[in-house]
Formats: structure tokens, C-alpha cells, sequence
């Protein structure tokens, strides 16, 4: 999808396998800038590089032209095809030094942060060659300026992007969506990056996030951030009820907190678990 001139969004589908029965369907955007070199922000699952690389063949690009890749946060379905894509293209890899763990050894991800079907999500472990910090500014090219941003929350060293002069916001997934799945290392955290995000919307003429279209309306920019905050108070409310002993199972607390927010069963897991502690700490 061309948004501008340069900028470009690709929705990227895949599964997550919950059991051999039970698949979930979902998707995540990935960002391509066309200037005079190829940079994409996220990659997408593994194995999607034939859906990038066919993209920019009907742009008249060719994937030779991709020289970096910034990667907003570590989880398996925005760094799955990094080091395929580094692989093929030799480009040069940026994150926040929060994600470095995750992104070069995946094997401690999966341990720490157990997502179902994870190594159907990412392909391996891939290093940073840059590490970047919380407002950076990056110079693409004449007229196409990036801000990167540290937003804490959804995870330590999550980026929000910021195009400058076409004044698009790229979220990726710092704003929780009403009955999504709870995903996200820290609540308080979480809380402090949606209100800076709110600070921004009225300057926007675009905001993009990981997991919806584009959204160019200034009404329904204001309704999914605020949204998300409404949700988080939820989710606050309903784990303070709901995890009442720190000595006992929190696996029960988190069926009990999954089943007072309505959401689906299959969703008492680790991540959600650890979600919900964090409006604990």
C-alpha cells in the first residue's frame, strides 16, 4: 500500500499454532522506504521475504537496493526474517540496545518470553550493527527525515517512528488493542508511552501501528489510543482483584483475570501471566 511517494505498507498475515486443533489468525505491518536506497522498518515472520521482495518488483525496485533494516522491538513476528533478509541483501541491522538479547539469541527469547509456535514465527538469530537511542534523528534523505523514539512498555527498548516532514507516526505496538491479546512487559510503562503518543496525535497526519490500516482521521486517532488506555485501566483493575496471594498458582489468577475480561481461554499463558504481574510491581 503506497502511503506517500516514498513511504509504503505491506501487510504481512501469518498463525500462531496454539495446539495441532487450534490456529490463530494475524498479521503485522512492515514499513518500506523507497528513497534512493531500500530501508524497511520491521521484516515481518520468517519466510516472508518473497512477499517483500515481490512488493518492491511491482514498485520497479529490486531487494539488491535494501541497505537497512530497523527493527522496532525483538518479538518473533517483526524480527523473523532479519537474518534471511541480511542474509540476502548484506544491509545493516538497527535496534535499541534494550533488544539486544532477544534479537541475537532467540533461544534465550523464547525461553524468557514463551510465545506458541515461536520458532514457526522467527527463523534464527541475527546481530545489530547499530544500536540506536531514544531521539535519534535519522537523515534518509532530502526531505525524508525519521525521529526514532524509545517507547517502553509493549517491551524495554520498543521504537516509535516519527516521519518528520510527512508527519506519520509509526507505533508498532505500543497501543493495546480493545480485547487483544495482554502483551506487554510493564503497565506503568505502557501507560507513560500511550500518553506521550496522545501528546503527538494532534500533530499527525497519519498514524500507523503493527496491527491496524493506516488511520488518517483525527477522530479515529484519538478513539484507538484512548482505547487502549481505557483497556489498560481494565486489564489494572481486574488483576488487582484477581491476584490475591503472590505465594500461590498465578496461572489460576490468570484464568481467573482472562475470564472476568472476556477474553478467550487460550489466552491463560505465560505472556499474558507475565503481562498481568506487571501491574503488580
Amino acid at each position: 500500500m503506497r502511503l506517500t511517494d516514498k513511504i509504503h505498507l505491506l501487510k504481512i498475515d501469518f498463525e500462531i499454532t496454539l495446539s495441532p486443533e487450534k490456529k490463530l489468525e494475524r498479521f503485522v505491518n512492515v514499513i518500506l522506504i523507497l528513497g534512493d536506497r531500500i530501508t524497511l522498518v520491521d521484516t515481518g515472520v520468517k519466510g516472508s521475504e518473497g512477499l517483500i521482495f515481490d512488493y518492491l518488483k511491482r514498485q520497479h525496485r529490486d531487494y539488491s537496493e535494501i541497505d537497512t533494516i530497523i527493527l522496532s522491538h525483538s518479538h518473533p513476528d517483526h524480527i523473523g526474517n532479519a537474518a534471511r533478509m541480511k542474509e540476502l541483501t548484506g544491509c545493516k541491522i538497527l535496534a535499541h540496545t534494550s533488544e539486544k538479547e532477544w534479537i541475537e539469541d532467540i533461544d534465550l527469547q523464547n525461553r524468557q518470553r514463551p510465545v506458541p509456535g515461536f520458532y514457526n514465527l522467527v527463523d534464527r538469530s541475527v546481530c545489530i550493527d547499530e544500536f540506536v537511542s531514544d531521539r535519534q534523528t535519522m537523515v534518509i534523505q532530502e526531505g525524508l527525515t525519521l525521529q526514532l523514539m524509545k517507547a517502553s512498555g509493549h517491551s524495554k527498548g520498543s521504537l516509535n517512528i516519527l516521519f518528520e516532514e510527512d508527519k506519520i507516526l509509526f507505533t508498532a505496538d505500543s497501543i493495546p488493542l480493545k480485547q487483544d491479546i495482554p502483551n506487554y512487559d510493564s503497565y506503568p510503562e505502557l501507560m507513560n508511552t500511550l500518553e506521550t503518543i496522545k501528546k503527538q496525535s494532534s500533530d499527525l497526519q497519519m498514524l500507523l501501528t503493527s496491527w491496524t490500516p493506516p488511520l488518517t482521521d483525527k477522530g479515529e486517532i484519538e478513539k484507538i489510543i484512548s482505547e487502549g488506555e481505557e483497556y489498560m485501566r481494565q486489564i489494572d483493575g481486574v488483576v488487582r482483584e484477581s491476584y490475591t496471594d503472590k505465594n500461590s498458582d498465578s496461572m489460576s489468577f490468570c484464568r481467573m483475570a482472562v475470564d472476568k475480561l472476556g477474553l478467550p481461554p487460550f489466552l491463560v499463558i505465560p505472556i499474558v501471566d507475565k503481562a498481568f504481574k506487571s501491574h503488580l510491581l
